[in-house]
């Protein structure tokens, strides 16, 4: 009868590593999967930055186009 409390260790250990093997992956998959996420936002900001500083030089053209017409 002193088995069953090793074997009840024994199988909770086995379940403590599973878990942690499985919060491990999930880490390192969402951590992935986070750095895509930014990689994206870094160039949409970049297309972003680029799109404002259009639309200032639009507004100017049409500021002086404008001005022109007065």
């Amino acid at each position: 009868m002193h088995w069953i409390p090793i074997a009840a260790w024994i199988a909770a250990a086995a379940i403590a590593v599973v878990v942690l093997g499985f919060c491990a992956y999930e880490i390192a998959w969402k951590s992935k999967r986070l750095r895509s996420d930014v990689a994206e936002l870094m160039t949409l900001t970049a297309g972003l930055t680029d799109l404002q500083g259009s639309i200032a030089v639009a507004r100017q053209r049409i500021a002086a186009a404008s001005a022109e017409l007065r």
